[in-house]
């Protein structure tokens, strides 16, 4: 009689074993070596895995960084003709998307963060005179994920120069 028991113990935990839900995964996290922040361009691209969520859970990555963007007004001979032409901007830039967990409560993805265009600054040349993007310093770079609340600071800066801008 103890044998029967035994056997229909060791079943139900095994069974409550196997067919445990993973929404107790627990401990949502990005992976450090797996989440990277890297310049394509004047891009920058932010590279991630997190894990510890539950299966088919939907997250909400962002990707939050100070920009300091420069601009510069060029004229018909290639030259910026005064420092007020010039005008660098400081702004939080972010980008959000939804993300699924896989079935073992991992999402892998990528987020990229573009530097403002001249005209979402307000900055404008007069009339015979261009535009001309300078640089882009992506610092204090995070990616965080809502609603399970993991985040990573992966630091910065990250600055491209415009090799064309006089």
């Amino acid at each position: 009689m103890s044998k029967r028991i035994f056997a229909v113990i060791a079943a139900v935990v095994t069974a409550l074993f196997l067919f445990s839900s993973p929404a107790t995964a627990g401990n949502p996290h990005f992976i450090k070596n797996a989440t990277t922040a890297t310049l394509q361009g004047s891009d920058l691209v932010v590279n991630f895995k997190e894990a510890g969520l539950p299966s088919g859970a939907v997250e909400f990555i962002t990707v939050t960084a100070l920009l300091s963007t420069t601009y510069e007004c060029v004229n018909n001979g290639g030259k910026n003709p005064k420092a007020s032409n010039k005008t660098t901007t400081q702004t939080q830039g972010s980008v959000t998307e939804p993300f699924t967990a896989d079935k073992n409560g991992n999402i892998v993805g990528s987020l990229t963060l573009e530097p403002p265009t001249a005209d979402a600054l307000g900055f404008s040349c007069p009339s015979g005179q261009t535009v001309t993007f300078v640089s882009v310093t992506y610092s204090n770079v995070t990616i965080s994920s809502s609603p399970s609340g993991a985040s990573l600071r992966l630091g910065g800066p990250f600055t491209y120069t415009n090799p064309l801008a006089p």
